[in-house]
């Protein structure tokens, strides 16, 4: 089965990835910081959003897909695809920025994204 928005998200996502890791990377380079953060709160703002990137992303997009696959509307499947890709953008903003309503509001669409898709999901296999 096609699943043509999960793709265009997943691909978008691993892009957004890589830019959310390569700084990480060239930081632990210059500075031989292996592991953890050194105290730099600017580094460990930065390592956080691309954790918590990994730790959303990857659950979000499997339930999209799943919410796709299953027969979800294109309008419903576009908009969850959307608003995450959103939220994940804005998380990443607030937390490198420390401007907190970018970070309150990527997390709180986040889950969102998470309790509709595992509803839609569930009340599908209830139904």
């Amino acid at each position: 089965m096609d699943l043509p928005i999960t793709s265009a998200l997943a691909g978008a996502a691993a892009i957004f990835l890589v830019l959310l890791s390569l700084p990480v990377a060239l930081r632990r380079r210059a500075t031989r910081q292996s592991f953890g953060d050194g105290g730099d709160e600017a580094f460990n703002r930065k390592i956080r959003a691309q954790a918590n990137f990994i730790e959303y992303v990857p659950l979000s997009i499997l339930a999209i897909g799943l919410v796709e696959m299953n027969g979800g509307s294109q309008m419903m499947v576009c908009g969850l695809a959307a608003t995450l890709a959103a939220a994940r953008v804005l998380h990443a903003f607030g937390l490198w920025s420390n401007v907190l309503i970018g970070r309150a509001l990527g997390a709180m669409l986040t889950f969102g994204v998470l309790l509709v898709a595992g509803g839609l999901l569930v009340y599908g296999q209830l139904t």
